[in-house]
């Protein structure tokens, strides 16, 4: 095997054939990838090592990241090797080559994801170091089996005491109510568990990740208010073509927690999927988040088979 740089004319094809065969329920196109190679946002480091035979065919693949949004001297890495070279030493050189790489960027902390079900791949990358942070995973509400009358006290309870709820799209789309609703997710990221980012650059992630997605839509966006002040939302995205709705970040700001306002905009995402014609849900969990897992438990969301979260701090760093 030959490791070397990975060129974006030639091995596109090579490189998603191994991401694919790595993780078959979550393929990447070359559309993703391509996007991916070139992303150029300002304070973004790469780089991406391919390990080829001697026809130059793709076996192997590794990237090193540092995004702009993250810590100065944070990466995320990851590196799969195609299941006919596995256990040939592959991925030990593409690793090698690539903290070689790490170590001249000054990298201090490192992170990397691996299947909960894959003890092979997690022992791969705890005898280089890696520790597990937390777990994710995905949850799905079945809506047949979803009953929103057992929660509509609670939500007029809530009304009753001053919170109206609403979607984005009911208010004008002002500069001033758009500040409101950046400042609205800005402090919910914050409090998120285990996240890592530098948040000085959150407001271009913002624009470019949140705003300028090509799924996000106004009327998707499920708001709390009170008075004029937005204090929690939840974020839906249709997927007509399986029947299916994404339910995204939930979050209430600090003033107003405990009062089951999350739970209140959980609910109101299932009805709004159902009523788009959704017959599932699915969420996003972190194994840290203990208030949203206690909701989607009793919600009735059923939990899937997730990764486990990497942090490797390298030798003679502190953590920050």
């Amino acid at each position: 095997m030959n490791i070397r740089i990975a060129r974006i004319e030639t091995d596109l094809v090579g490189i998603v054939r191994v991401c694919n065969a790595c993780d078959p329920d979550h393929p990447t196109s070359m559309d993703n990838l391509l996007s991916n190679f070139l992303d150029a946002t300002p304070g973004r480091v790469q780089r991406r090592l391919v390990a080829v035979d001697e026809k130059d065919a793709v076996k192997g693949y590794s990237l090193a990241v540092h995004l702009a949004e993250a810590p100065a001297h944070h990466f995320y890495v990851w590196l799969g090797v195609e299941p006919s070279r596995r256990g040939q030493g592959t991925g030990s050189a593409l690793w090698k080559l690539s903290l070689e790489y790490l170590q001249t960027q000054a990298a201090n902390r490192l992170s990397s994801d691996v299947f909960d079900t894959d003890p092979v791949g997690l022992g791969f990358a705890q005898r280089r170091g890696f520790t597990i942070d937390r777990q994710h995973f995905s949850s799905i509400l079945d809506l047949h089996t979803f009953n929103e009358n057992l929660y509509l006290g609670g939500l007029v309870a809530l009304e009753t005491q001053g919170i109206r709820f609403c979607s984005l799209a009911d208010l004008p789309d002002t500069p001033a109510v758009r500040q409101q609703f950046y400042a609205l997710n800005l402090s919910v990221v914050r409090d998120i568990p285990g996240e890592d980012w530098n948040f000085d650059n959150y407001p271009g992630f913002f624009k470019k990740h949140i705003l300028g997605s090509p799924r996000f839509r106004r009327e998707d966006q499920l708001l709390a208010v009170s008075g004029e002040e937005l204090i929690g939302f939840t974020a839906v995205s249709l997927f007509p073509e399986n029947q299916n709705a994404w339910n995204a970040t939930t979050g209430v700001i600090r003033s107003y927690r405990g009062r089951k306002i999350a739970l209140a905009l959980k609910v109101l995402a299932a009805r709004y999927a159902r009523l788009h014609g959704a017959r599932t849900v699915q969420t996003d969990n972190d194994s840290l988040n203990a208030p949203i897992l206690t909701i989607n438990r009793r919600m009735g969301y059923r939990p899937q088979p997730g990764t486990y979260q990497l942090v490797c701090w390298l030798r003679g760093t502190e953590q920050e």
